[in-house]
Parts: C-alpha cells; sequence; structure tokens
C-alpha cells in the first residue's frame, strides 16, 4: 500500500513539475503530442559527483548517437530547447541565428534540442530558418537532466568548464540573449 501511495504522489508531482506556469513567453510542454524519433533516444543522465558538471547522451536529427563531453567542459555552450510548433521558440530563432553567426567564430557552440518533434520536421524547419547549429532531439529523461521540463523554449548558457551561467524560460530578445553570450565567453 505504502509503495502504490509513493507512485501514486510521485506521479501527481511529476504532472504538476511538467504543466507549471506557462505563460505567453513560453509554451507548455505538457499540452503537446509527441511524435518520437525513428531511432530509439536513450538517454544517459548523470551529474559528475566532483562537480556540477552534467552529463548526457542523446541522438542527432540523422540518429547519430552524442555525448555532452563533446562540448560541455571544452568550450562555452548554449543549449537551446524548443520546437518547431512553438509559437514563442520560433520568434526568437531570428536573433538566435544572428548570435550564432556572431559568437560561433569565438569558440561558442550551439545546441538545439527539440522536443515533441520528429527528426524529418526539425531538419526541415532547421534548413528553412537558417540554423546551422547542432541539433538534437530531446526526450523526457534528457528534459528532466537539464531541468527544463517546465516549458520551452528554455535556454541554458555554460561557462567553458561546464558551470551554468544563467537560463532562461521562455523567450527572449536579442539583447537579452547577447548579454547571457557575452557572460560565458
Amino acid at each position: 500500500m505504502t509503495r502504490l501511495i509513493q507512485a501514486v504522489a510521485l506521479s501527481i508531482t511529476a504532472s504538476v513539475m511538467i504543466s507549471c506556469g506557462s505563460d505567453s513567453k513560453e509554451a507548455d510542454l505538457s499540452n503537446q503530442t509527441t511524435q518520437r524519433p525513428q531511432a530509439t533516444n536513450r538517454t544517459t543522465p548523470q551529474v559528475n559527483p566532483r562537480s556540477d558538471v552534467v552529463r548526457f547522451s542523446v541522438l542527432d536529427i540523422n540518429g547519430k548517437q552524442h555525448s555532452s563531453d563533446e562540448w560541455i567542459g571544452k568550450q562555452p555552450v548554449v543549449i537551446n530547447v524548443w520546437g518547431t510548433w512553438c509559437p514563442p521558440c520560433r520568434r526568437e530563432i531570428p536573433d538566435l541565428v544572428r548570435l550564432y553567426e556572431e559568437y560561433h567564430s569565438k569558440g561558442v557552440e550551439m545546441l538545439g534540442l527539440a522536443v515533441r518533434d520528429s527528426p524529418q520536421q526539425v531538419e526541415g524547419f532547421a534548413a528553412r530558418n537558417n540554423m546551422k547549429w547542432v541539433m538534437l532531439m530531446g526526450e523526457r529523461d534528457l528534459l528532466y537532466t537539464l531541468g527544463a521540463t517546465r516549458s520551452v523554449p528554455t535556454t541554458i548558457f555554460y561557462d567553458r568548464n561546464g558551470k551554468e551561467v544563467s537560463r532562461f524560460v521562455g523567450g527572449r530578445d536579442y539583447r537579452t540573449f547577447k548579454q547571457a553570450f557575452e557572460s560565458i565567453l
């Protein structure tokens, strides 16, 4: 009986966390239908016990497995959690494209973490919108690892040591993002 109560409490807590507070600048993840990538996207979330560097593995839009170790802790990284179906995400993309063009040559890598989309949708949308950064497919486990379960867009900035410097939940403008990009150089 105790396990049943714990399972119900955990389920309710998870539902509340996922569907909390959406406003006009963010889209609630709980109201979207899921389209899974064709390949199984198994995330292996970990936090290094000696630091707060987040570690995970995830598939890109071509089905290739990647590890966060490829980027995080080696260079400044921006992770943008987004969806093609998300109006606030779509509004901030032109500013992110501009900032990527400005900061990629300075060593900043950007990772798009698409949620509730198919790889084909992401690939087409990214091509049409000049989104030249790495596109990864987000799954629930990875969103929990990143603490990005509440809403999209969520944009997380990591310095070259892998330390999270700032995080924005909801859409932002060029000037706000530019300050965050500057802070991780």
